[in-house]
């Protein structure tokens, strides 16, 4: 529309100037392009942003649950070794006591065979000791007593 078109009275009739407000909107058209421009960029990198902080979102994400999934893993791995420790444990506390019972059998045994010598040997020593405090003819009569018995 051009200017002659225009009628002259509204210039001033609705309290503003209209070549004014026409150069303005000719130049909100014309930055306009520009600022849509602008808009798209703002917005795709917004887009970029948001993409990207989804990715390291989901990084993360993984990487924790990786490190959970360890971490359960190295647990189970310590409870199991303390079950296997405590089951060793037991059966070495279950052994040493079998292997004291059969030590303490086997002493046992041996001091009874050895207080058994020791018996023989002490009746032998006072059989001895008797035959020396009778004199030497009190054991030949023994002796005599015994080839004739």
């Amino acid at each position: 529309m051009g200017e002659e078109s225009r009628p002259q009275f509204l210039h001033r009739a609705w309290g503003f100037d209209l070549d004014r407000f026409f150069a303005q909107v000719n130049r909100i058209r014309a930055a306009l392009p520009e600022e849509i421009q602008a808009a798209n960029r703002i917005a795709q990198e917004r887009e970029q942003v948001l993409e990207s902080a989804d990715a390291e979102r989901q990084r993360l994400l993984e990487e924790a649950r990786e490190q959970a999934a360890l971490l359960v893993s190295n647990d189970e791995v310590v409870r199991r070794a303390t079950e296997q420790a405590e089951e060793i444990i037991q059966r070495a506390t279950t052994e040493a006591a079998e292997i004291r019972r059969s030590a303490e059998g086997y002493a046992t045994r041996v001091l009874a065979n050895l207080e058994e010598y020791v018996t023989r040997i002490l009746g032998a020593v006072r059989t001895a000791r008797e035959r020396l405090s009778t004199g030497p003819l009190q054991a030949e009569e023994d002796q005599e007593e015994i080839e004739e018995g």
